[in-house]
């Protein structure tokens, strides 16, 4: 900085010099002083021009290091991170979560609490709007198994697991737990299945039909959450989310208003999708205080830098 600043003061000293010569010179060769001070206003103006670039100059070179500096601690911040959120995966649960096919053709609508729907006939047809707000529902069953070595605390939201207060008879059928939300531990090698029950009305789910017909998205899906937790103030969270998507119905043609159950006649499946979304992880640096690692994208950060 300090040879910068030496090597401007030599280039405004000699730039001064050559101007008084220029002066000097103009002076003796028109004798004019009118001339003289023209050329010396002309070279004043010059030279407050080139100060005023060379100001500019140095001032947009300070503004660049200041924010190579901003860069540089980026970049330092966002390795500190990386390096942090590496070590909470290493410490993290280790869940598959799964999910079967949807069940096909869905069910009715439960009659009370603790009833099992039964089953709609294949490609039975729905009148509107007569048929509307019946209450159709939609069914996938999935499980969660824990492959890490420690056991994992599981929320389980909007959905069924097993009924471990209930014990069901050799060969029979599984107990279920009422849907809603469930807390499970789950301990290292074991699973944990559960059930997804969407009910909704009809016109719900074929309103996803419509959509389909004039090539726009389709709103009805349904979603169910699997939230796990490490046992580490200073760890992380896992976010799942099972959707059951698709079009259970198709229109009759030659029915006005009227839709029919889909049915594949060569496989005799249903027309639903089910899947597990990417898992979603959030790192915490405290979960009691609800403090969240900041989000810094290292990418980024390098390239400017860079």
């Amino acid at each position: 900085m300090l040879r910068a600043r030496g090597r401007h003061f030599a280039i405004l000293a000699a730039v001064a010099v050559a101007f008084i010569a220029v002066v000097a010179v103009a002076a003796v060769i028109s004798r004019n002083e009118s001339v003289t001070a023209l050329v010396a206003a002309v070279g004043a103006a010059l030279i407050v021009a080139w100060q005023s670039l060379e100001t500019a100059r140095a001032a947009s070179a300070a503004e660049e290091g200041l924010r190579g500096a901003a860069d540089s601690l980026r970049v330092s911040q966002a390795l500190v991170i990386e390096a942090e959120s590496r070590r909470l995966d290493a410490a993290g649960p280790r869940l598959l979560v799964r999910v079967n096919a949807p069940e096909w053709p869905p069910r009715m609508g439960r009659q009370h609490m603790g009833s099992e729907p039964a089953q709609l006939q294949q490609r039975e047809v729905f009148r509107l709007p007569k048929d509307a707000p019946r209450h159709v529902t939609l069914r996938v069953d999935g499980f969660i198994r824990n492959e890490g070595d420690r056991t994992v605390r599981v929320n389980v939201h909007g959905m069924r697991v097993e009924d471990s207060s209930l014990e069901a008879p050799p060969g029979g059928e599984v107990r279920w737990t009422e849907p809603g939300n469930h807390e499970l531990d789950i301990g290292p090698g074991q699973n944990e299945r559960f059930r997804f029950d969407d009910e909704r009305v009809a016109s719900e789910w074929i309103a996803n039909s419509e959509a389909a017909e004039k090539n726009e998205p389709q709103p009805t899906a349904a979603i169910g959450t699997v939230i796990a937790t490490d046992d580490l103030d200073n760890g992380v969270i896992d976010t799942w989310e099972i959707e059951l998507s698709g079009r259970a119905f198709d229109r009759v043609a030659d029915e006005q208003g009227s839709w029919r159950l889909y049915h594949n006649v060569m496989t005799g499946e249903g027309p639903m999708v089910s899947r597990v979304r990417p898992r979603v992880r959030r790192y915490y640096r405290s979960k009691s205080r609800n403090q969240e690692l900041p989000a810094i994208d290292l990418r980024v950060a390098a390239g400017k830098a860079s």
